[in-house]
């Protein structure tokens, strides 16, 4: 049995960078991922962030969904091989393919061969949520990665969800022509994201031809042949929007639950909550040589946010391989929230009625400044979004920012450097801004905010 100092399982963004990165400090490093050939890298390379912004970029591009499948699969590949032969040939990590499971608390099982590892790190990331909806699970349903490798177009793609998967899907693939209807249960598309802004993306796509339906969840669906055809219908029992919806496409995006089935954690004493992992402010487990990070702890579910998890993991163990006063616990910075719709949505912070339930309505001032009334803006057609921001009556602190407009996925970034290191619209006024630049909205939204919290 081989044994290592270090075995990450998983290859994703958090998984893999703390195995690359401890083989650079020296340690004995192994990862075991699932499907090496199709899945080195995790979800967001293969079949997730990557290949579906690829596939929306394409489709607005070209219109054409030749182009966008050989324009996704061109990238997957190009950054799948890059970071498998990093990993494997330029830094040595070890890599094994097939899926693990614990024997016990150092040791882990994969196609009938053990490994043992004086540290283990679980980052087996998420898997599509699939609803307890009457029929789902006999019909021939698709999830996300299965429509990335969609071979034809439907006519009509029925999604279930309105949250980012189900509108970047959706809006692509009404630009490519397909017939787009969206089920979302909740009041409001984009769960968790400012109500407002949600609300404008909703009246934007169904000004583009998709039907979105809120408010109600999906009763029952079910599947049929007609003149040959697969048909599926999705039924809604009550409701402002009551009745039968038939298409030869039916997309369940109904958010993602973290991947822990099959490991046999309870082998090496491993506390789970609703699935996700247990863990404490070092990414411990219940078992304190073991690490979990990313997807697999639970929300948020961001790349980013794993890799960020995993640093914290990485860097105190390049300090010391045991727990001492050199680690540093994990702090949670302002994370962005994208959703590549087009235009896109960019947002960090608290929604508005967040704010208003924290802090009371009367104190807290609301600003929006529109795109349409920026250079930059209507020379790149930017004429439907605006930008959102949130504060507090005599107070510089930003609360929160929701950026809706061509590229302003990349503008929260400064907002977020601001709220991370201490600062707030005083600071992101008192610049001096390029011309004609996108940017130049945060400085027009910014000093639209001095003007009121400082106004009373």
């Amino acid at each position: 049995m081989e044994h290592f100092d270090l075995i990450s399982i998983g290859s994703g963004s958090s998984g893999r960078k703390i195995a690359v990165g401890l083989k650079r400090a020296g340690w004995k490093t192994a990862i075991i991922e699932a499907d090496v050939d199709h899945h080195f890298g995790g979800t967001c390379i293969n079949t997730g962030c990557i290949p579906t912004k690829a596939i929306v970029e394409a489709a607005h591009n070209t219109h054409n969904f030749k182009d966008a499948k050989e324009l996704k699969d061109k990238i997957v590949k190009r950054i799948h091989d890059g970071t498998l032969r990093n990993a494997r040939e330029k830094v040595g990590t070890v890599v094994i393919n097939g899926f693990a499971k614990f024997v016990d608390e150092h040791t882990l099982e994969v196609n009938g061969e053990q490994y043992s590892a004086d540290k283990i790190v679980i980052a087996t990331g998420s898997e599509p949520a699939i609803p307890p909806i009457k029929g789902l699970k006999e019909v021939n349903y698709k999830t996300s990665k299965h429509t990335l490798d969609l071979d034809n177009l439907p006519e009509h793609m029925l999604i279930i969800g309105g949250g980012r998967i189900g509108l970047e899907f959706g809006q692509a693939f009404n630009t490519l022509g397909v017939k787009v209807t969206i089920f979302e249960g909740l009041p409001h598309i984009l769960p968790g994201e400012d109500e407002e802004v949600a609300d404008a993306i909703r009246d934007h796509l169904q000004n583009e031809g998709i039907t979105i339906f809120t408010g109600k969840f999906v009763d029952e669906v079910r599947e049929s042949k007609e003149n040959g055809k697969t048909k599926f219908t999705v039924i809604l029992n009550d409701g402002p929007n009551k009745g039968e919806y038939h298409g030869d496409y039916l997309l369940v995006a109904t958010g993602r639950v973290p991947r822990t089935r099959d490991l046999n954690l309870d082998a090496a004493g491993v506390k789970t909550e609703k699935r996700a992992i247990v863990v404490n402010k070092y990414m411990q487990t219940s078992q304190p040589h073991i690490f979990a990070v990313g997807d697999v702890t639970g929300n948020p579910m961001f790349t980013n946010w794993a890799a960020w998890q995993a640093g914290v993991v990485l860097n105190n163990l390049k300090k010391s391989k045991e727990p001492s006063d050199l680690w540093e616990p994990l702090q949670k910075p302002n994370i962005p929230r994208l959703t590549f719709t087009r235009p896109e949505l960019g947002s960090t912070g608290l929604t508005e009625k967040q704010a208003k339930e924290k802090y009371g309505e009367e104190k807290v001032v609301v600003v929006r400044f529109y795109n349409k009334w920026l250079g930059k803006s209507m020379i790149v057609g930017d004429w439907t979004g605006f930008l959102k921001g949130i504060g507090l009556k005599g107070s510089n602190e930003i609360l929160g920012v929701h950026l809706w407009g061509v590229r302003t996925a990349s503008l929260v970034q400064m907002v977020i450097l601001a709220m991370d290191n201490g600062m707030g619209w005083k600071e992101l006024a008192n610049m001096v801004y390029g011309h004609p630049i996108l940017a130049e909205g945060i400085e027009s939204l910014s000093k639209m905010m001095l003007g009121k919290v400082f106004s009373q």
